[in-house]
């Protein structure tokens, strides 16, 4: 038997070797009892080489909001159009309330394998967009009957 003598992460990216810069985002928005399913809450953008370390989301009890996913789109200036709907959450219920100290996963539909994965590869691409940026979004598969408040707070890591 050999004696190893490597770096064992299946990827060796900056971030994974060296560590990377970490990015904070943390923002909250209002939904209406009137959002039809397909509405799409453009939660931020992130740089294609960012590595996803966590999402957290908060929010108040929500009648309708029973079939969540949060991918990734273009952003507007290209089009705005879907990479993957769901690479991070799939169909997810959030019509319960999530106060702080139980927060939902926000990178459930991660798994283990893709982890240290930079966001362009999550959007499926295998380069980054020509504006290096995708949207984090939240899209609504099923259609909201009350309002209520959503919060979210993710970190990234960015190779230096």
């Amino acid at each position: 038997m050999a004696v190893r003598n490597a770096y064992v992460l299946s990827t060796v990216i900056p971030t994974q070797v060296k560590g990377g810069r970490v990015i904070a985002i943390s923002g909250n928005f209002e939904t209406l009892a009137a959002d039809d399913l397909g509405s799409k809450y453009r939660l931020c953008r992130l740089p294609a080489n960012a590595v996803p370390l966590q999402l957290e989301i908060n929010q108040d009890g929500i009648a309708g909001f029973t079939e969540i996913d949060i991918g990734l789109y273009d952003t507007l200036e290209q089009g705005g159009a879907v990479k993957d709907i769901d690479c991070f959450s799939d169909g997810v219920d959030q019509s319960a309330g999530y106060a702080l100290g139980s927060e939902l996963n926000g990178l459930s539909a991660v798994a283990i394998a893709s982890l240290g994965q930079q966001v362009y590869q999550f959007a499926g691409d295998s380069a980054p967009t020509p504006n290096g940026e995708y949207d984090l979004v939240m899209t609504c598969v099923s259609e909201v009957s009350a309002a209520g408040t959503v919060a979210f707070r993710g970190l990234f890591a960015i190779s230096s």
